[in-house]
């Protein structure tokens, strides 16, 4: 049975740029998922997001994109795509860009099946919280993810209140 994990990266303290960590904050409070299933706060974890992904099969990202298009818009990446941006584009403030992880990680062998989500931000100044468009692109990011996850024979349930 294939080992998944779900990793959220950015930084919380500074709105939108948290989104990924929102987005796996919001997976716990309201899903359960199987136990090949793990979710993980990556926060800021630069090269720390080597030994994150070393046990997984399978790896879903949660991150922000510097990019074009409206706030909330959202891009996905395989992981060849992601070596092909600009160097920043998925590393606003992270301490060491995704890209540059992703990089090291084929190095030393470490490269499991790879998709990323990342949403444009609107705003990434000092703050707790995330943007309108943000907190929308939280439930459509979710839709995208079931849909892969459905792919597997996976099915999230929805926690009861």
């Amino acid at each position: 049975m294939a080992q998944i994990g779900l990793i959220g990266l950015g930084n919380i303290l500074l709105k939108d740029e948290g989104f990924g960590v929102h987005f796996i904050k919001y997976l716990e409070k309201h899903y359960l998922f199987p136990a090949q299933i793990t979710l993980v706060d990556g926060g800021c974890a630069g090269l720390g997001l080597l030994n994150i992904m070393r046990p997984f099969d399978i790896v879903f990202l949660f991150d922000i994109f510097q990019g074009e298009g409206p706030p909330g818009n959202i891009r996905i990446f395989d992981w060849e795509a992601i070596e092909a941006l600009e160097d920043g584009q998925m590393a606003s403030v992270h301490q060491l860009g995704l890209k540059d992880a992703l990089r090291l990680a084929r190095l030393q062998g470490i490269k499991p099946s790879l998709k990323a989500f990342a949403v444009v931000p609107q705003d990434i100044s000092t703050g707790i919280g995330l943007s309108n468009p943000l907190q929308k692109a939280l439930i459509r990011v979710r839709d995208l993810l079931f849909e892969e996850l459905k792919l597997l024979a996976i099915k999230p349930k929805l926690k009861k209140s």
